[in-house]
């Protein structure tokens, strides 16, 4: 499940690294690649996981993946076919559609086999594979550019995920369900029916809505600074396709990765220690301390004190994904925990993935007539203060928690 996400990850966030040579290519502006980037993937990534979800709760969660993980592929691939703005919106769409089924099977499949004592340990190693495909996203994107330009480098990307696809097929069975959804299925309402009960049970729970909040305006402001990431690194400190994507790679995959598993595990010993609390204390804390060191990085003009301080943030970047996934799946019923999942998603993505990089870049344009062309530096400074409401999220969020938890196992 964790090779899924960064297979994932890997074609979704390929595009970030390759924005300056389609911009130079096709003579978009900063609002259009915002859009590119997020409006095209995240609506139909977000909308199409409620579907998915339902089926996932239904048939083989295996199948689904094996299925998506195809089709996002192929389409990747159809990206660096893409003759104008337009051919490359709908391609991207099409990625979204197929990366919509993964994560909220993966996660019903992980919140299976693992209790809520290790389960946010387990999220975190599955949020790793974010890590991972944003750092092959960048290596492959921005090598690849720099020798064949930016469509091989959508072919090149494309590959791993029909390998793993088939891998998978070959290889990986269906696992046990603590409910058998044949039974299950003929008490269960409309799929429709099903949905809508879901979403109405999720907003009714006071920490699921401090979670889903907090994660959302996080992921915004990920998304928003990601996204620009290279572009930041290519005008500002003249850095080639292949050398941003190599350090911000590092960064954010290498030590992100560390960052987010050990989020994970740390999460979930203090809350079989202290309490299920510090899933909203831990994400609230790392992301209090990364905004000084990001603001900091994005205003400097030293390339070296630059990386030096992205070492923070990159770090602490996705150290709320495990806590956030792991606690919404047991404030739920198992027979609901993939829905549970994707309502998560749907959200998470309309906000985060659907408004950052449009806020980003809309900011950037609009501000670009005072500021010249130092407008994208203050645009991504902008983005980074929303993710202290997600910091207060989190924290009422964690004054909840274990009341909601104890009124749900109640009622079962």
């Amino acid at each position: 499940m964790t090779a899924v996400a960064a297979v994932n990850f890997l074609d979704r966030q390929i595009l970030g690294v390759l924005l300056e040579p389609i911009r130079e290519e096709f003579g978009l502006a900063d609002w259009v690649l915002g859009l590119l980037t997020g409006f095209a993937f995240a609506v139909f990534y977000a909308s199409l996981g409620i579907p998915i979800a339902a089926l996932a709760d239904r048939f083989s969660r295996r199948n689904i993946i094996v299925i998506c993980t195809g089709i996002f592929s192929v389409m990747t691939a159809v990206c660096g076919g893409a003759q104008n703005f337009w051919h490359l919106f709908l391609a991207r769409i099409g990625v979204g559609v197929g990366e919509a089924g993964t994560m909220p099977a993966s996660q019903s499949i992980i919140s299976n086999l693992f209790p809520i004592q290790s389960r946010a340990a387990a999220m975190g190693l599955l949020a790793t594979g974010g890590n991972i495909g944003l750092m092959l996203g960048l290596l492959i994107g921005g090598w690849v550019n720099e020798w064949w330009g930016w469509r091989w480098a959508f072919a090149a990307a494309a590959i791993p995920g029909l390998l793993l696809a088939a891998g998978i097929w070959l290889t990986v069975k269906e696992p046990k369900r603590p409910y058998n959804p044949d039974e299950a299925a003929g008490t269960r309402p409309h799929v429709v029916a099903e949905t809508i009960a879901s979403i109405a049970y999720m907003a009714r729970v006071p920490s699921i809505r401090w979670f889903t909040a907090g994660g959302a305006l996080y992921g915004l402001t990920g998304y928003g600074l990601y996204t620009f990431m290279p572009s930041y690194f290519i005008r500002y400190h003249d850095f080639s396709t292949g050398e941003a994507g190599t350090v911000i790679s590092i960064m954010t995959g290498v030590l992100g990765a560390i960052g987010t598993f050990l989020g994970g595990y740390i999460c979930a010993k203090l809350a079989a220690r202290r309490g299920l609390h510090w899933n909203g204390w831990l994400p609230a804390v790392a992301i209090v301390l990364s905004a000084p060191f990001m603001i900091t990085m994005l205003l400097s003009d030293n390339a070296w004190l630059v990386i030096g301080l992205f070492i923070v943030p990159g770090f602490l970047s996705s150290v709320y994904a495990g806590p956030t996934w792991a606690i919404i799946q047991e404030l739920v019923s198992p027979g609901r925990r993939a829905m549970a999942a994707s309502v998560y998603m749907l959200i998470y993505n309309l906000i985060a993935l659907g408004l950052g990089p449009v806020f980003t870049g809309t900011v950037s344009s609009v501000i670009e007539p005072y500021v010249g062309d130092q407008s994208l530096r203050y645009a991504m400074v902008a983005v980074v203060m929303i993710s202290l409401g997600g910091a207060f999220a989190y924290v009422m969020a964690s004054r909840s928690v274990t009341r909601d938890i104890e009124q749900l196992r109640s009622r079962r």
